[in-house]
């Protein structure tokens, strides 16, 4: 039997709006990876669409508590980071995975910041410049188009786009320090949305796609990146990762569309989970 896999997921807990560590901490374990958290900051809600949200900021507590994860050798197979509170935040990310990372732990960055052309509520191109930085000790980033088109400092466009202007911000963001650029919530034609990656040394853009949806679906990302991350560091192939998440992360938004659930509530991926665990059984054990 193959040996348990951990995960260090750093983002955010939103109480309520499915998202972040609520998000992860469920499909982290529901892949078979066990999701060990730092929290940077805690929320009334997400910050999209809801008003009067509270926030506390846990700078305070995230070196401490790495401190104390390394202190007692604690073992990561794999860290996930994704929203931050301030940029100052970055280093203290930095810091983290220099204090828990080791031969053989994969850094996921999931820059997540923007989306639809725009920052998200209370952040500014400072985070822009955060995350770039923090992309220096990253294996693989998963940035929504938006938030690739930021980081590479190309003009966003509406899409449908084509593959070469995606290319292009991907070889852009590779420059910045990670071996493997997955860039999410692209569109190459209309009525379909999906993603682009491509790993570096490779000449090949790796593509899938899906239906697409009308409207805003909160929480998509988040879905689809702690899939996608645990997958990886249970050993799938970058490719097959890709295609179990993304068809998982389709399933949690036909789920939602059926039901009528308020979008920013986040996904209803809970039932999507068991058909979703059967295919991650088969994966791994076929």
């Amino acid at each position: 039997m193959e040996s348990l896999k951990r995960i260090a997921a750093i983002n955010d807990i939103s109480g309520l709006g499915k998202c972040s560590l609520t998000v992860a901490l469920p499909v982290i374990s529901a892949t078979g990876v066990e999701c060990s958290v730092i929290p940077t900051a805690l929320l009334s809600t997400h910050t999209g669409v809801f008003s009067g949200w509270t926030l506390e900021d846990l700078s305070d507590q995230i070196l401490p508590i790495a401190n104390h994860w390394h202190e007692i050798n604690a073992h990561f197979d794999g860290i996930f980071t994704g929203y931050l509170a301030n940029p100052a935040q970055g280093d203290l990310i930095r810091k983290t995975i220099e204090l828990l990372r080791t031969a053989d732990t994969k850094v996921i960055v999931d820059p997540a910041m923007a989306d639809n052309g725009r920052y998200y509520s209370n952040l500014d191109e400072r985070m822009t410049r955060c995350f770039r930085n923090l992309f220096q000790d990253a294996d693989i980033v998963t940035p929504n188009f938006t938030e690739a088109c930021f980081l590479a400092g190309m003009d966003y466009v509406e899409g449908p786009v084509s593959v070469s202007y995606v290319e292009k911000i991907i070889d852009r963001i590779l420059e910045l320090g990670p071996s493997t650029v997955v860039v999410t919530s692209v569109s190459l034609e209309e009525n379909n949305i999906g993603m682009l990656s491509k790993e570096r040394g490779s000449n090949r853009v790796y593509q899938a796609m899906a239906h697409e949806l009308t409207g805003m679906f909160h929480g998509a990302g988040d879905v689809f990146a702690s899939s996608f991350s645990a997958l990886l560091i249970r050993g799938a192939k970058l490719s097959d990762a890709t295609e179990i998440a993304m068809r998982f992360t389709s399933d949690s938004i036909g789920r939602t569309a059926e039901r009528g659930t308020p979008r920013h509530y986040g996904l209803d991926f809970e039932s999507a989970l068991p058909a979703y665990v059967q295919e991650v059984d088969r994966y791994f054990n076929t």
